[in-house]
């Protein structure tokens, strides 16, 4: 699962990210700090460390969420933050909807 198909409290799946430039997947694997940044339809932002999905050279990032960090229904949104010596950079954001569970 990435960003679809959630319903609140759902915890467990793999959220995954890939950085491009100009359509093209970049290589991250020299930055030390990786993170997303969750934002709820409230706009409460909360910043998770991030793991590099392979080796960082074809861009991609993931996390796995964890049990009641996904607790609301409606549209959120994810950007990546990468960091190293001199440079930090911030994805464009990702919205993605939950969707209210029934039970």
């Amino acid at each position: 699962m990435s960003w679809t198909n959630i319903q609140d409290n759902d915890f467990g799946w793999v959220g995954r990210l890939t950085l491009q430039q100009d359509g093209t997947a970049v290589d991250i694997s020299s930055y030390t700090t990786k993170e997303f940044i969750l934002v709820d339809p409230d706009g409460t932002a909360a910043t998770k460390t991030a793991d590099f999905d392979s080796d960082g050279t074809d861009g991609k990032l993931k996390y796995t969420i964890l049990t009641g960090e996904v607790d609301s229904a409606g549209n959120w949104n994810v950007v990546a933050r990468i960091k190293k010596a001199g440079v930090e950079l911030t994805s464009d954001p990702l919205e993605f909807r939950v969707k209210a569970r029934l039970d």
